[in-house]
């Protein structure tokens, strides 16, 4: 309640709060991508409201998202035109019903239906959070049609913020996006790094003892650590393969898979059963807070083929883990190759294990690319950083009083 009344206050002295609409897909990514957000806005004068498009993960804890109220309107990642039809005309109902000074979209399906709404509603202008291109791994007509819903919803939109510099380019140079609707805030990425929440501690260090033993992990034993949805997109299958290449040069490792199954894109049976089976090897299943499995491993490995931005890899790296991932968009930039961990050819599943399988050979130079690591985030991957730059392209939409500008030009 105070806080509350604290963040009404400091609204108030920057003028008269605003309406601030922020729109997912799914309730899983506003869980995982916005945590601590909310508040900041709140901070600065804004009201937030909430869409997403399930109840799967309702439970936002206050003390991460603030007052948001929160509202579902049912979407689906695919195209599904009645239903689609059904979403767009309560989009529009709603924002018949709540005027709003700015809104925020990300997702796909979440910002073409929104942004649509809100120009058929004649309501507040749209700003688009540009998170990944999701037709980067497909082919022929399918693809077509998903570059044309994307370069629609630019069209739709006020401002452009691609999360990564190479999506920036990518969407000018493919006619998606036109240069002047782009800007690119700080380094990148989606929502910043809490540095203080992710770092090693004494407590997430034992917290991290008590995983090991509860999944009969040995307490020396080496630990690879993957962490995100289980889905082929992610290259999840590739980590039988690359667990198998480490096994060559860490004969007592253990691999952890941390994260929700995808039933809209799953893995091979054959995957499944192998990590089902094999001993060393750890499904989880979903965790709201990943910290104590970073703390509890030796080297964090991704086997995504595309990213808009790997910020799982910037959270193992705030906690000081050295990290091995496919050389492709979105990742590249998490990772600074040779910095805070080994980038190798996207596919190449051998080629990960035997990075990661080097790493936990050699404890000393794991611990100074993860202390480097670290220091990387705290410099250019801050929340705060993140997040006040954004409240800058906010503000200007809204119609206050802009600051001087800090956007860098998406070319850099």
């Amino acid at each position: 309640m105070l806080q509350g009344a604290a963040c009404r206050m400091e609204g108030a002295v920057l003028g008269h709060r605003k309406r601030l609409l922020i729109v997912c897909t799914h309730s899983l990514t506003a869980l995982t991508l916005c945590k601590g957000l909310f508040p900041f806005l709140e901070s600065r004068g804004y009201d937030i409201d909430v869409v997403v498009g399930d109840r799967e993960y309702w439970d936002f804890p206050r003390e991460h998202f603030g007052a948001a109220r929160l509202h579902v309107i049912p979407m689906e990642r695919m195209p599904r035109p009645l239903r689609d039809a059904l979403a767009l005309i309560r989009f529009c109902l709603f924002m018949l019903r709540n005027r709003f000074d700015v809104i925020h979209v990300s997702t796909p399906k979440a910002s073409l239906l929104a942004a649509l709404a809100a120009r058929l509603t004649f309501s507040g202008p749209v700003l688009y959070i540009h998170r990944r291109q999701a037709y980067r791994l497909m082919t022929g007509g399918r693809r077509k049609l998903f570059e044309w819903a994307d370069r629609f919803t630019v069209m739709l939109c006020r401002q452009v913020v691609p999360i990564s510099r190479q999506m920036a380019s990518e969407l000018v140079e493919a006619g998606i996006a036109p240069h002047r609707k782009i800007c690119f805030i700080g380094s990148g990425s989606s929502n910043g790094i809490d540095t203080e929440r992710f770092r090693p501690t004494k407590e997430l260090t034992e917290r991290g003892l008590a995983l090991r033993k509860a999944h009969g992990i040995p307490k020396t034993a080496p630990l690879l650590l993957f962490v995100g949805r289980l889905c082929s997109e992610k290259g999840v299958a590739d980590l039988s393969a690359a667990f198998d290449a480490a096994l060559c040069l860490a004969p007592h490792a253990h691999l952890a898979i941390v994260g929700p199954s995808d039933r809209r894109d799953p893995i091979p049976q054959e995957s499944r059963r192998r990590f089902e089976t094999d001993s060393a090897i750890h499904l989880t299943g979903f965790c709201d807070d990943p910290r104590a499995w970073f703390a509890a491993c030796d080297v964090f490995v991704f086997s995504s083929y595309f990213e808009g931005f790997g910020n799982v890899l910037l959270e193992a790296s705030a906690m000081e883990k050295p990290c091995v991932a496919y050389d492709v968009p979105g990742v590249r930039e998490a990772v600074a190759h040779e910095v805070s961990g080994f980038l190798v050819a996207s596919h190449d599943a051998v080629a990960l294990g035997e990075a990661a399988g080097r790493l936990l050979g050699d404890p000393a130079e794991a611990a100074a690319i993860g202390q480097r690591g670290r220091q990387r985030v705290v410099d250019e991957f801050r929340r705060e950083r993140v997040w006040a730059e954004l409240v800058e392209v906010i503000d200007r939409l809204s119609g206050r009083a802009p600051s001087p500008s800090v956007l860098s030009d998406s070319r850099a």
